[in-house]
This record gives C-alpha cells, sequence and structure tokens, in this order.
C-alpha cells in the first residue's frame, strides 16, 4: 500500500530534474522485491514485526547491508540491535553522515570498494562495523 510520494514533484524547480518525492510503503512483507532492494533514493517500507530477533533477521534476510538504522529509548537493546546486524554501518536513533576517518563499506554484496582503499589493503577482506548511537533521547 502507497502512503505518501511515490511520483516526481509536479511543479517548482524540483519538477525539472531527477528527483522524487520521498515514498512511503506499509502493510507489506518482507519478501516484497521493494524491501529487498537496495534503493539510493527516499524510500521506506513500513513492515510490521513481533519481537526484536522477527526484526533482526527480517534485516539480515537481504542480499545486501549497506546501512541500518535502529531507533529505541533502550540503548542496551539498540546496541544489542546494531551488533547483530549484519550492516557495514548502523546508526542507533540518529541518521546522518559520516565522520571522517570512520570506516564506510557494507556486508555481502553492498558497499564495494572499501577493499581497494588503504583500509581494505590493511585489513584484507575482513568485516568491520560502525555503530553511532544518540544518547541524548
Amino acid at each position: 500500500k502507497l502512503v505518501f510520494g511515490g511520483l516526481p514533484p509536479k511543479d517548482g524547480p524540483l519538477s525539472e530534474g531527477y528527483f522524487t518525492i520521498p515514498t512511503v510503503f506499509a502493510d507489506r512483507s518482507n519478501d516484497w522485491r521493494l524491501a529487498r532492494e537496495e534503493i539510493f533514493g527516499p524510500v521506506l517500507v513500513a513492515i510490521r514485526w513481533s519481537d526484536e530477533a522477527e526484526a533482526i533477521r527480517m534485516a539480515n534476510d537481504s542480499h545486501y547491508g549497506l546501512a541500518a538504522y535502529v531507533w529505541t529509548h533502550d540503548i542496551g537493546r539498540g546496541l544489542r540491535a546494531a551488533h547483530a546486524i549484519e550492516s557495514g554501518w548502523v546508526q542507533v536513533n540518529q541518521g546522518g553522515g559520516q565522520t571522517p576517518g570512520m570506516s564506510y563499506g557494507g556486508f555481502k554484496q553492498s558497499g564495494l570498494g572499501r577493499e581497494f582503499s588503504l583500509e581494505g589493503m590493511l585489513d584484507s577482506f575482513t568485516q568491520r562495523k560502525s555503530v553511532t548511537v544518540n544518547l541524548a533521547v
């Protein structure tokens, strides 16, 4: 079910370029193709889950693992989820850009290219993970 967005802007300066209005889908399952793709655009597929273990299973049931976001009032729970999620970068209670010197690259079929950097030459093909937490929540 399309909740919001889905089409380019009809007027204004963004209507002339390759822009998409932020788009939200709901009432879908984790096997829906759009939920399983690595989309580099403003698209969210909201999927219901029953417990933390199911949410982590769904997050990891993908060929991709570039970035993930965890929102919670329980920082311990957020950190447990961050360490369990198979993603190269997990943010807890925040979203945004990376900081200088921070590892950036994905797990699985995401973020190809880190292995060609100095970091990649030094660490070969190990998996790194960055976890960032906003404690002000």
